[in-house]
């Protein structure tokens, strides 16, 4: 995986992290807690269209993966790909760091 080559989007790196790891944290935890699977699919498709704009494919691949989850109706199998998710954003986030960029910090916990 690597950052994205236009500069504005590699600006708006730290700001994506930030945003998808609170979404992550609160809002899809909401949507799971409430079995809501329209609402599940409707967060693994702006994950997947987000994340495939800035070029990262694996995080696009994980936002596909909540979509068939919502589709098929498999909540068991939200909380492994939810850890992927957060596995990608921490890859992200120390390529980021590595290119002398720092992610604005959330008052929410890690996912």
């Amino acid at each position: 995986m690597q950052l994205p080559d236009d500069p504005i989007l590699l600006e708006l790196v730290p700001e994506f992290i930030c945003s998808w790891r609170n979404d992550c944290a609160i809002r899809l935890r909401e949507i799971a807690g409430a079995q809501d699977r329209e609402e599940l699919y409707r967060f693994g498709h702006t994950l997947k269209g987000s994340a495939r704009q800035f070029g990262f494919n694996q995080l696009a691949e994980c936002g596909a993966d909540v979509m068939q989850i919502a589709r098929d109706n498999t909540w068991d199998q939200l909380d492994a790909t939810i850890a992927t998710i957060a596995r990608l954003l921490d890859h992200i986030e120390d390529l980021a760091r590595q290119h002398g960029m720092s992610t604005p910090t959330t008052n929410t916990t890690n996912l």
